[in-house]
């Protein structure tokens, strides 16, 4: 795969990243024009409407199940969430295809598990499970660096893919 084609590959990722993380956007400000607080207060009045007078009766009403507004996860996140897994997949797919072809595993953290695909597919499945971990987490308080990340992390492996068929191209030719 040329550079110019892994350059347009990222290229247009991130722009449906941005153009869709900029919708959910839109989403969240229509969402935050009624606080919550607004509706506990509305039930609040109703409550003290609603009980006769007198000071024995008129108790505060604490609810323990008012908590913040849960906001939508933006769509461009699953699919970003569901492209890191392809793109690991087709890591694990380069990566077999170089090493049979004669390359060695150039990261010295996943070399000694380069010669089993099923022990490379086990640590690539805990690295996604735990990139999205550490993403849903950072999405709760910056969303914005939550996409911007999903966005890297996915143009990162997908230069790594190609990286690796680039090499195994290279190596066959040999």
């Amino acid at each position: 795969m040329t550079l110019r084609r892994i350059a347009a590959v990222v290229s247009v990722v991130a722009l449906i990243g941005i153009v869709d993380s900029r919708e959910a956007l839109a989403q969240d400000r229509v969402e935050l024009t009624v606080p919550p607080t607004l509706f506990a207060a509305a039930e609040m009045a109703a409550l003290v409407e609603a009980q006769p007078l007198g000071p024995q009766m008129l108790r505060p009403v604490v609810r323990t199940d008012v908590g913040p507004a849960m906001r939508p996860r933006p769509a461009p996140l699953v699919g970003l969430y569901i492209s890191l897994a392809g793109l690991q997949a087709l890591d694990i797919a380069s990566t077999h295809k170089a090493l049979e072809a004669g390359a060695a595993e150039a990261n010295p953290i996943i070399a000694p598990l380069s010669g089993s695909p099923l022990a490379l597919a086990a640590v690539k499945a805990g690295v996604t499970g735990a990139t999205i971990f550490a993403t849903e987490r950072m999405w709760k308080t910056n969303r914005k660096a939550a996409l911007v990340t999903m966005i890297a992390l996915n143009a990162v492996y997908g230069a790594i893919a190609a990286h690796n068929y680039r090499v195994a191209a290279v190596q066959q030719r040999r």
